[in-house]
């Protein structure tokens, strides 16, 4: 009996160490007038002048590492699937980049949308080894392009925030207040 009580506190008490932790904290950041939505964590913070054509952008310069979402309107483009989105909007990113290897795709649901994504690793203009996190998902009305990147060197450091905030991405039915 006393042995089936002290195994039983064994078996807790990892359980019970790994519930006290604190949640990661995230803030929400808002984009399209407050239809989209992602979570940031501690320490980064919008930055407006990484794409003209985003509806959020964000970054940690300490993690030397980046986020952006551009969303277009289904109507506007012609009949894509999500899969045709995708190397729509890598080519364009390519273009940009000296050296791309496009890994993947994963297909994933993001908040029960349908969504693709790729690794691509690359050089940029400026010579830096960069990784990207390249994520397409489509709802009813829009295509959603999210995009995080880091330094090659930092990717292992920034692959599981990049990966969170990419998952935390929603598309509201009402925009936010």
């Amino acid at each position: 009996m006393r042995l089936s009580r002290i195994f039983l506190l064994l078996s807790i008490f990892p359980w019970a160490f790994a519930c006290s932790k604190p949640a990661l904290e995230c803030r929400q950041v808002y984009g399209l007038n407050g239809k989209i939505q992602i979570g940031i964590p501690s320490g980064w913070n919008e930055m407006p002048d990484l794409h003209p054509s985003a509806d959020i952008e964000v970054g940690n310069e300490t993690a030397d590492a980046y986020f952006l979402v551009v969303s277009e309107r289904k109507s506007i483009l012609p009949k894509e699937t999500l899969a045709e989105y995708s190397t729509y909007t890598r080519q364009g990113l390519d273009k940009s980049l000296q050296f791309p290897q496009d890994l993947g795709p994963r297909h994933l649901k993001i908040n029960g949308l349908a969504a693709l994504q790729y690794e691509i690793r690359a050089y940029g203009k400026s010579g830096k080894k960069l990784v990207y996190l390249h994520t397409v998902i489509e709802t009813p009305e829009y295509f959603h392009q999210i995009v995080g990147w880091t330094a090659s060197g930092e990717f292992k450091q920034n692959q599981a925030t990049l990966k969170t905030i990419t998952d935390s991405f929603r598309e509201n039915a009402a925009p936010a207040s």
